[in-house]
């Protein structure tokens, strides 16, 4: 049975292998690129709360949240692309199910009434304004979407709250990692349109005047507060 388990892992390996490299060659431009984005907005972020710039800081802090979040997807992505043996897979499978389920829970108030405020400090445009409104509205819809799925995985694999011993181990075995990768690539794709509507505000919103203004606005809100 050792050496029948063995083999078939041998073989489970080789054969998606072609599949494994090509992904791994299309996503090391994709990760460099994010990597210089992180470094370069945490940079930002870490310069705006100097100058106590708070509605930049606000901007610039999702706009990191979002890069961070998408890295860690594309990591849990990897990790379950080249696991090998259904029990490695289905540990990294829930956990990125997990990620999924808590992120997309937590984005409509990370871009809620704090954000919607910083927007409105930095005076964005009718247009640029639409079109954070339009990303914000699809990842909400991915979450009424997925979140009943996803709830599952993490309470039942994840959390164990069904104490079920019997009930775990068929849901363990009914899990399908490509269904959870392919959720974590819609995440990850509306993610992305985010991050490049808030690089866009960045660009209009971080000249000089306009952060020598937010200084400004913010020093008089502390101390009327």
């Amino acid at each position: 049975m050792a050496r029948y388990e063995r083999l078939r892992h041998v073989v489970e390996w080789v054969m998606p292998f072609p599949m494994r490299v090509r992904t791994s060659r299309s996503s090391r431009a994709r990760y460099r690129a994010r990597a210089d984005a992180i470094e370069t907005t945490r940079h930002t972020l870490e310069q705006a709360r100097k100058l106590k710039a708070e509605n930049h800081s606000t901007l610039f802090n999702v706009g990191l949240y979002l890069l961070l979040l998408d890295q860690d997807l594309a990591d849990f992505t990897h990790n379950v692309i080249w696991a090998t043996g259904d029990h490695k897979r289905a540990f990294v499978t829930k956990h990125e199910a997990i990620l999924i389920y808590e992120a997309a829970k937590d984005l409509p108030q990370l871009l809620g009434r704090d954000f919607r405020e910083a927007g409105k400090e930095l005076k964005l445009s009718d247009a640029q304004l639409a079109r954070l409104n339009a990303v914000s509205s699809e990842l909400s819809k991915f979450w009424q979407r997925h979140r009943e799925f996803l709830g599952g995985i993490r309470n039942t694999l994840a959390a164990h709250r069904d104490k079920d011993a019997i009930g775990y181990l068929r849901e363990v075995e009914q899990l399908k990692p490509l269904e959870v990768m392919e959720r974590a690539a819609e995440l990850s794709a509306g993610l992305q349109r985010l991050v490049k509507v808030l690089t866009e505000i960045a660009f209009a919103t971080a000249g000089p005047a306009a952060i020598l203004e937010d200084m400004l606005v913010s020093g008089r809100k502390k101390r009327a507060g």
